[in-house]
């Protein structure tokens, strides 16, 4: 091994960002982030970009500008070498490692349901936003001029956990602002948020579970539990107990797995995450470890969740992990800290449970979403225009960023 450490970084999201924050300043250690994108996404609130809540640039920062003094490479990994410490990019490009960090994320799944992958829309990434905005607004555009049936004003979201929860909310909420612009149709706009459990939000306790279905009907969305997906065409999701529900848009929210590159160079478990060690490395495939949604990292007989505070703590811990082993001192096992979980469902109406057992409900966990959610945002530019645009839509009812969408 070279006197510097090269430290090889696979993915810009939070783990893989609070990994190069540690290691860009530790001595001895060069630091390349690669990506696919050269911007940082803030994906806890893609749902807001995609029912015109916020602007998508508000989401986004610049790599670059969020970790100086580390090289950034935008490309494609399409294979990784452990034996030669080699990452191949698209391009062509091959990296040198002496130290590898998979923070690849998750992407969606389909669980194999037939037609999900043609006729659903996802929601992983900046695209995917957009073209969900463009569909929900489009489509009222659609229907007064006659060019498409009144059903195509429904909404159909699949997957009851925070993000189907907290869609299903934002989409009920532009629906009810966009109604005064189409009030001759905006009565046959409707929401149907449908989960195969018994329950929404599954990791939250039933008290706040409940809370949310309430909330949720409130706001006019149609809760429907135990109701498992069985299939889907352009305009009809087919319920396995038989019930078809008609709609215009079908967003899937129901499930994510780890990019299934991966399932070469390493053993997987379930959703094809990367079974790691208590050190986060991967065992049997020298200097190589894996953090974030991508990595399987049991704690107490339990794999920890896609979530991203357990992203940034593993990327943190590894980033120590490599600065300890490059000085010559013992790696420390990985323990994650419980910091509680929160979802939002509209304006002035969440759930936030900490892990001492307290809940809060309504407007004090609102405020509570809202702040932790501006706080982890980077970029003051960025969390200076998401405060306005909350501001203005909260006072009008939205109107700002969903105009953004043209022809």
């Amino acid at each position: 091994m070279s006197s510097t450490t090269r430290v090889v970084i696979i993915g810009a999201g939070f783990a893989g960002l609070e990994a190069a924050k540690i290691l860009r300043s530790t001595p001895g250690i060069n630091v390349t982030l690669v990506d696919r994108h050269p911007y940082q996404l803030f994906s806890p609130l893609l749902y807001q970009v995609a029912t015109g809540g916020l602007p998508e640039d508000d989401i986004a920062y610049p790599v670059r500008a969020a970790i100086p003094g580390i090289t950034f490479v935008r490309g494609e990994v399409v294979r990784v070498d452990p034996r030669k410490h080699q990452v191949l990019l698209f391009d062509g490009q091959r990296l040198e490692y002496d130290q590898l960090v998979i923070a690849t994320g998750s992407v969606g799944t389909t669980f194999g349901i037939p037609g999900v992958e043609e006729n659903a829309l996802q929601m992983k990434d900046i695209a995917q936003a957009r073209g969900i905005k463009q569909r929900l607004l489009t489509n009222y555009e659609e229907v007064q001029e006659g060019r498409l049936p009144r059903e195509a004003l429904r909404v159909v979201v699949a997957g009851g956990g925070p993000t189907g929860v907290e869609v299903s909310g934002a989409v009920a909420e532009l629906q009810r602002g966009i109604a005064r612009e189409y009030p001759q149709i905006a009565r046959y706009a409707n929401v149907t948020l449908v989960e195969a459990g018994p329950r929404l939000l599954p990791s939250f306790t039933p008290e706040s579970s409940e809370h949310a279905r309430e909330e949720l009907q409130e706001l006019g969305v149609i809760v429907k539990l135990d109701c498992a997906v069985d299939r889907m065409y352009e305009r009809d999701v087919h319920l396995k107990s038989g019930e078809i529900l008609h709609a215009g848009t079908v967003i899937w929210s129901a499930g994510v797995a780890a990019p299934e590159l991966w399932s070469d160079i390493a053993m997987t478990g379930p959703s094809r995450r990367v079974l790691v060690d208590e050190f986060l490395h991967v065992p049997g495939v020298p200097d190589v470890w894996v953090v974030g949604d991508t990595a399987a990292f049991s704690d107490d007989g339990t794999i920890l969740p896609m979530v991203a505070p357990v992203a940034m703590q593993q990327g943190r811990h590894v980033a120590r992990n490599i600065a300890a082993q490059v000085q010559g001192r013992l790696l420390s096992p990985f323990r994650y800290t419980d910091k509680g979980q929160m979802a939002t469902i509209g304006r002035r109406r969440a759930v936030v449970e900490t892990p001492g057992g307290k809940r809060l409900h309504g407007t004090a966990a609102w405020l509570a979403w809202l702040a932790l959610h501006v706080a982890y945002l980077a970029g003051g530019r960025n969390r200076a225009s998401v405060l306005a645009d909350w501001g203005w839509n909260y006072l009008t009812w939205g109107g700002g960023p969903r105009r953004a969408v043209i022809d």
